[in-house]
């Protein structure tokens, strides 16, 4: 009996059961039971579906569940893919290994790593959360006598954890060779040239410490639970060799978001029998920024040679206006796996295209719309709101509430409830409220000024003594020694930029906009932004620059408003309630919606500079844009709109902006090719 079998195989009759109703690709994918095979699933082509009935058929044709691991991405996949699969073949699917792949790493590097001593950890290792790592980190910078300010432990992990997700170590960044030769060292020594010696320097010098103290601790951080289940694997073949017999089938899902590190994790666990069934969609690899590696799909037969690859290609979600948009699209990629989807559905309606003047007039629209909509008898559940970044919803928020439409944003608050936004707000209250207390403690040490909670205490008691508002009590305290040394200097540096926005406003009281933006300009507090966002897609400083766009666009409209007439604004709008539960329009980012679907779906923000995003593009990673408008495009199953502005405010100042490149690959030549309507058309 082969390797991994065991008796109670099922009849004929049992796996045509299984497979009944599925299309020619996908039965063929899901009968596939031994060696390597790739599966190309395009949007909507049944993946999730496909894959739990291939497991059905292993498990139908006798093969242990203990002997199938079958890798997720989120908790929740792993989740669906078991309830499915004890639903086609009974309560044995729940003893096969269905996991992410740190969870499938947690487990068994607890259960083997006694026998990795090298490892330093014990099989009770705890996992670091984000702020012991930072406090490590801290530590070991400290131990150096670096200065924290000029070298962030942030910026310090974002950049360890990208090494790692390669397999590199500090001894790879210091010595310029690799360690070992599962490293892709080109990759690796393309992000070691692009950066400073010195960075690289320091950072393998921290990382060194960083990873002792884990080792003392007995933790691991979470690129860790690969990393040293990857080398385990790769130093102790005794525990390889075992592993490879306990699983002799592996399935991984959404394969294209898969990193170096996970790659190997995979290969290792296969060994010589290769029986790794990956399924994926190359056109849908957008997580570049996280560690994904598009290569690790796309050059899947040279790590399996062999390999048989089957394609999805039937889409079962959109209308074919929507697939013929999306293919149109993703055949400008020339780094891409052939694929065209295809739809039995309906022609439907056509994709519209809409310009509108300025961003705020694109969210009336786009709520308007959503208003028709409903009142032709759609959900508010069946619309969604698709934009590249997070301080894009601003407008639609704004819109949204003014219209009474209840809606969610997904994946991450509300834009008036981020921390930046109440960082910024703090200071126009303070300005406004110079008693306001709660606004000082807020903005003190944002940026970082030295003043803590008793310096805070100093501060408010010398105010009620000398009876003066706090902006004056802190200059007052720098002054007379109340506080000393950088907390008298950021006490100083405070007041005189909140004095110097107070005499902005009092001689042009309407004028409060531009007073303002220079007060969260000249503060630090964007480029103190900037600085934390060095290392993230989604930029806090941007969120910051549409809060200032609003300001504007209000004094714009109410030239006579001035400050307190637009916090008073900002507090009417957030005393509506909130009905982000239920049936209500979603908003998010393009990325937070991948594998979702909505009958009605707005992409908006389609411009040069915002989808394809202006930082992308200077990095060279236009086909990873255009693969992010795809996924975008395919979440729409029945009606598609894609909006964008004329003019945008950018940095202070409008913009004429320039229609996304996307539009004419997506909207071409054919029977039902869409319009940009021009805003003045409208």
């Amino acid at each position: 009996m082969p390797p991994g079998r065991q008796g109670g195989r099922r009849s004929l009759s049992d796996l045509e059961a299984i497979v009944e109703g599925l299309n020619p690709a996908q039965r063929a994918a899901a009968l596939h039971q031994d060696g390597p095979l790739l599966v190309i699933a395009g949007a909507g082509a049944g993946k999730t579906r496909t894959a739990t009935h291939r497991l059905a058929c292993l498990l139908a044709r006798g093969v242990p569940p203990e002997a199938v691991m079958c890798i997720t991405f989120t908790n929740k996949a792993a989740r669906e893919m078991r309830d499915r699969a004890v639903a086609l073949v009974g309560a044995d699917a729940r003893r096969v290994m269905i996991r992410t792949f740190h969870s499938a790493a947690m487990v068994l590097l607890r259960q083997y790593i006694g026998d990795f001593p090298e490892s330093g950890r014990t099989p009770s290792f705890t996992v670091a959360d984000p702020t012991i790592q930072l406090a490590l980190l801290k530590e070991a910078i400290a131990e150096r006598n670096f200065d924290l300010k000029a070298n962030r432990p942030e910026s310090f992990l974002w950049r360890i954890g990208r090494y790692k997700n390669e397999l590199a170590d500090p001894e790879s960044l210091l010595a310029r060779q690799p360690s070992h030769d599962l490293m892709d060292w080109p990759r690796v020594l393309e992000m070691i040239r692009s950066t400073d010696r010195y960075v690289n320097r320091l950072t393998a010098e921290i990382w060194k410490r960083y990873e002792e103290k884990l080792r003392r601790n007995d933790m691991v951080d979470f690129d860790d639970l690969i990393n040293l289940f990857v080398q385990m694997l790769r130093e102790k073949p005794d525990i390889r060799a075992d592993l490879q017999r306990r699983f002799a089938y592996l399935q991984v899902d959404e394969f294209q978001d898969t990193n170096v590190a996970q790659l190997h994790m995979v290969k290792l666990l296969a060994g010589e029998r290769q029986n790794v069934m990956a399924v994926g969609d190359d056109a849908q690899s957008i997580y570049s920024w996280r560690s994904a590696d598009i290569r690790c799909i796309l050059e899947f037969e040279r790590h399996f040679p062999g390999a048989r690859t089957i394609l999805l290609e039937q889409n079962y979600r959109s209308t074919g206006a929507i697939i013929r948009a999306a293919n149109r699209l993703i055949a400008h990629n020339a780094g891409q796996r052939p694929k065209r989807l295809f739809t039995a559905a309906p022609e439907g309606r056509p994709v519209v295209a809409h310009e509108a003047e300025t961003e705020v007039d694109e969210a009336k629209w786009v709520v308007q719309r959503i208003r028709a909509g409903a009142e032709a008898g759609r959900r508010w559940g069946d619309f969604a709101i698709l934009y590249r970044t997070t301080a894009q919803g601003r407008p639609f928020e704004e819109e949204l509430r003014e219209a009474s439409i209840p809606y969610q944003v997904v994946g991450g608050p509300r834009f008036y409830d981020r921390r930046e936004v109440q960082d910024s707000l703090a200071y126009l209250r303070l300005v406004h409220n110079p008693r306001d207390s709660v606004s000082l403690e807020r903005v003190l040490n944002a940026p970082r000024r030295g003043i803590g909670e008793r310096g805070l205490q100093r501060l408010l008691a010398l105010a009620a003594q000398r009876e003066v508002d706090l902006i004056a009590a802190l200059r007052v305290a720098a002054d007379e020694g109340v506080l000393q040394d950088e907390a008298a200097a950021g006490a100083r540096q405070l007041h005189d930029h909140l004095r110097r926005a107070r005499e902005a406003l009092e001689r042009q009281p309407g004028r409060f906009a531009a007073a303002m933006e220079r007060l969260l300009r000249e503060s630090g507090y964007l480029a103190y932004l900037q600085e934390e966002d060095r290392r993230k897609e989604e930029r806090r400083s941007e969120v910051v620059e549409s809060l200032i766009a609003a300001m504007h666009e209000f004094e714009r409209r109410s030239p006579d408003g001035g400050l307190g007439a637009y916090l008073d604004h900002l507090a009417l709008l957030e005393g509506q309630e909130d009905e982000s539960g239920g049936d209500v329009v979603k908003l998010q980012t393009i990325h937070s919606a991948k594998g979702l679907e909505y009958p009605v779906v707005f992409v908006v923000g389609m411009e040069q500079g915002l989808l394809p995003y202006q930082r992308a593009l200077e990095e060279g990673n236009l086909e990873e844009e255009r693969r992010l408008c795809y996924v975008a495009i395919t979440r729409a199953s029945e009606e598609l709109y894609l909006t964008g502005a004329r003019v945008r405010w950018q940095r202070g100042e409008m913009v004429l902006t320039t229609p996304s490149q996307f539009l004419s690959e997506a909207l071409g030549p054919g029977p039902a090719q869409p319009l940009w309507v021009p805003a003045s058309a409208d």
